[in-house]
């Protein structure tokens, strides 16, 4: 009985507004248009029946039919109530005697009202509980299948951003809203925010409320005791770590999250918080990886380049110790090839220690570019300037545009890139030995080069050139190999300004290494040869 009474109190009947306090009153007049059709449409057909000899108890089947149909098409309980205490009087009015007034001769006929309004809005009632039943079967199916989607997108993910694009259209496919999805890291920082929809999480009252609802772990807004004046609601993402996301959501009916929205929405946000969680422990292993990466290239630069400095420290300390020992009886000619020698390794020195220092910057992503507008020609000229203090045993050519060159790049870094290229190639060909530096364009980069007329490189080396430590097997010609960072560092720097590098053998003998750097420069047209040797 208590149940009866209950389902009695409900009024779902009248569609409310925003606020809940208003019914829908064209909904409502539309219901009473239907009711009213369908009460006459049963009043004519009974009249018909009866013409034709129907029992009158068939005739208050029909009244109920109607009834069952219109409490099923306008679902709800006052209009079942009205319906049935509708379908009684107009059987009395129409059917009983005297017709055509709302008295009843015969003593049973109360009985038969009461009977038949019981009947009608009892029945109405279990009709109308089936429906909604069955409506919220479809809802929680439609939830159930759009959580099962959801699940398997969100195992497809790959970062937090890719998690709030997902996340926003799937909830948005289930009821028509604007949202807005921002995740934190552990710092308590905005690291990825998506809006769909009007923005209307911009407005600093809005933050105010999403950031009151990071700062609680407990759902505020629109719709919740806790800053019910919002235009949103807004539910926390709660983790095991704690709150790490905030999910805004403002429908496009400017109504408050019915139960089964809310419902759908506890249901989603664990779903995220474990995908969060997932991502923030893939994060912690990449970085965990990344400085095991780290300590091993310190270890492997430390060893290498402990080793490589002997060479140049060794031959330094000799040639000074010599000329110490034995500089009253030693010639100048012989003076002077003894400072040359302590020049030359000071230079290797400097170099090794300036390669090491950018590969260092490099990996730990140090290095910013500073980009200016830089003459090409100016950077080769500086840059075989350099290398002819120590190699004017080779011959050294320029190959520039006759036009000015205008490159947008780093230019101590470039000039670094073909210096070391000019290094290696001094040292892996013999006394009189062709260098040539080429500048070229195409439509979309300008093209370097630095070739030469030595033996070439072994096809054993050739696919490891630009690996980090790496040590060509075959013989250099100066007494020196290099410690494997300067041609890995020139692959860096050309990289970091969004070009391509590579390295090939020349036919019949030599080789040659090039790299592109993206412009979008005027090209010039001729091109003239600079000997700088």
């Amino acid at each position: 009985m208590g149940r009866f009474v209950e389902q009695l109190k409900k009024i779902t009947a009248f569609p409310r507004n925003e606020r809940g306090k208003q019914p829908d009153k064209k909904l409502v007049m539309k219901n009473i248009v239907i009711m009213l059709f369908i009460m006459a449409a049963c009043t004519g057909t009974a009249m018909l029946l009866r013409y034709v000899g129907v029992n009158e108890s068939n005739i208050v089947m029909i009244y109920l039919l109607g009834i069952l149909l219109f409490s099923y098409l306008a679902g709800g309980y006052y209009y079942s109530f009205i319906a049935s205490v509708l379908g009684v009087l107009l059987y009395n009015f129409f059917f009983t005697e005297p017709y055509y007034t709302f008295r009843a001769f015969n003593p049973d006929y109360p009985v038969t009202f009461v009977i038949m309004f019981i009947v009608g809005f009892v029945t109405s009632m279990l009709t109308i509980r089936i429906k909604q039943e069955t409506f919220l079967s479809e809802e929680r199916e439609r939830s159930i299948e759009a959580l099962y989607h959801l699940g398997r997108k969100l195992l497809a993910v790959k970062n937090k951003t890719e998690l709030s694009e997902v996340s926003a259209e799937e909830i948005a496919q289930q009821f028509p809203c604007d949202i807005m999805i921002q995740f934190y890291d552990e710092k308590a920082k905005i690291c990825s925010k998506y809006i769909k929809g009007n923005d209307v999480f911009s407005d600093d009252k809005e933050l105010i409320v999403c950031h009151e609802a990071f700062q609680s772990g407990s759902p505020c807004g629109f719709g919740t005791g806790l800053y019910s004046e919002a235009k949103a609601f807004y539910q926390p993402v709660i983790c095991s770590v704690g709150v790490l996301g905030v999910i805004g959501i403002s429908l496009h009916d400017a109504q408050p999250l019915k139960k089964a929205q809310k419902d759908f929405l506890d249901a989603v946000t664990p779903q995220i918080a474990v995908v969060l969680e997932r991502e923030m422990l893939y994060e912690k292993q990449e970085e965990t990886k990344l400085q095991v990466q780290r300590e091993r290239l310190r270890a492997d630069m430390l060893r290498t380049i402990s080793h490589d400095l002997r060479t140049p420290l060794t031959g330094i300390m000799g040639s000074a110790s010599t000329m110490i020992d034995h500089y009253p009886s030693l010639g100048d000619d012989v003076k002077k090839e003894f400072l040359n020698n302590i020049y030359d390794d000071a230079c290797w020195l400097n170099e090794l220690v300036e390669n090491t220092l950018n590969m260092t910057r490099f990996e730990e992503g140090q290095v910013k570019l500073n980009l200016a507008k830089e003459a090409a020609e100016e950077i080769v000229a500086e840059a075989i300037g350099q290398i002819k203090k120590r190699a004017f045993h080779h011959h050294i050519t320029a190959k520039m545009p006759a036009e000015l060159i205008m490159l947008e790049v780093d230019g101590i870094l470039i000039k670094q890139v073909l210096i070391n290229l000019l290094n290696n190639a001094v040292n892996y060909t013999p006394d009189g030995s062709e260098i040539t530096i080429a500048v070229d364009y195409d439509e979309n980069n300008f093209l370097f080069s630095v070739s030469d007329n030595g033996p070439g490189i072994s096809e054993e080396d050739l696919p490891h050139i630009f690996e980090r430590f790496y040590k060509r097997q075959d013989q250099t010609f100066h007494s020196r190999r290099g410690a494997g960072i300067g041609l890995s560092l020139c692959k860096s720097i050309i990289e970091a300004h969004g070009g391509l590098i590579s390295v090939s053998n020349r036919q019949p003998h030599g080789t040659v290494v090039s790299f592109s750097i993206p412009s979008k420069e005027e090209k010039p047209d001729a091109a003239a040869d600079f000997d700088h040797g």
